[in-house]
């Protein structure tokens, strides 16, 4: 099983995380209009990009929201077991 850490981020607290280039990441909103901004080490790259299903049985989230507003992406992510890095 994969090592997962939660973090509770808010405005008023003024947070930030850093996660380095090559880990997986998730996140959720709990609130609705949020903006969600982060920076890159690098320009977009449509390529580069992969995506590990959000409710992968392998990984065990427990994302307590029955009903996510999931992206495209998302929605079609790869189970663990089968993704390959490009890391």
């Amino acid at each position: 099983m994969a090592s997962i850490l939660k973090l509770l981020l808010d405005t008023e607290k003024h947070q930030m995380l850093w996660i380095p280039s090559g880990f997986a990441h998730g996140f959720l909103s709990l609130e609705d209009d949020t903006i969600f901004s982060y920076k890159c080490t690098n320009y977009y790259h449509k390529d580069s990009e992969g995506c590990i299903l959000y409710n992968d049985q392998n990984i065990g989230i427990d994302w307590e929201v029955e009903n996510p507003i999931l992206s495209k992406k998302d929605k079609v992510g790869e189970n663990f077991n089968t993704f390959v890095s490009q890391f």
